[in-house]
């Protein structure tokens, strides 16, 4: 989460509200009052507060009206928030199912940070341990105590360092679920072999 975000008066002129945009390069500027979060202005919602080309007022009265036009008049009210404590998937799903390229932190009110797909998908990497160097194994097995705990029995009879584990439910015309081993060793050929004589479908190694 970023929690130096920067924000906007209701009072402040869209046209003003264009340049402090371009100058941060940013897309979406959120509103506040005195320490509350009121709105939310989008790159978007500035473009579509132009006049019409189309429009019978002439140049003077567009340049009055948009001249006076401030964010309160064009922002989203009430823009939707999430809590600083939900989990990164919950986030990330969220952000797939309404369409989010990025959420607003809120908290008792106020603005706490905003939180991008970028900034949630480099969470989940580092929690997978991505950037660690190791390799990988994949297994179909059920998805029951005692299978995660013989691989873990597994892993620490090979002295071996789990980065992490990874558990996808069955797809279609599958039973069991697909479990991810992130693994730091530079040999996992007797790991894969053990597992394998241990019941479990290995399905890659790599």
């Amino acid at each position: 989460m970023r929690t130096n975000v920067v924000t906007a008066e209701e009072k402040t002129l869209v046209g003003d509200a264009r340049k402090i945009m371009e100058a941060h390069k940013i897309r979406r500027l959120p509103v506040m009052k005195k320490d509350k979060l009121v709105g939310l202005v989008t790159k978007h919602m500035l473009l579509e507060a132009a006049p019409s080309p189309a429009t019978s007022l002439s140049i003077h009265e567009l340049n009055y009206l948009l001249a006076k036009m401030t964010v309160k008049d064009i922002m989203v009210k009430k823009p939707y928030t999430i809590s600083p404590d939900m989990p990164a998937e919950e986030a990330l799903q969220l952000g797939q199912e309404k369409g989010y390229g990025a959420f607003l932190v809120a908290e008792d009110g106020g603005l706490a940070g905003v939180v991008t797909e970028s900034d949630i998908v480099r969470i989940m990497a580092r929690v997978l341990g991505v950037k660690e160097k190791g390799k990988r194994i994949d297994i179909r097995a059920s998805n029951n105590f005692g299978n995660m705990k013989k691989i873990t029995e597994i892993l620490d009879k090979n002295k071996t360092v789990l980065l992490s584990m990874m558990t996808l439910p069955p797809e279609e015309r599958e039973k069991d679920w697909l479990v991810i081993l992130r693994l730091k060793s530079e040999d996992t050929g007797p790991i894969a072999m053990e597992l394998g004589s241990s019941g479990f479908n290995v399905t890659y190694v790599g």
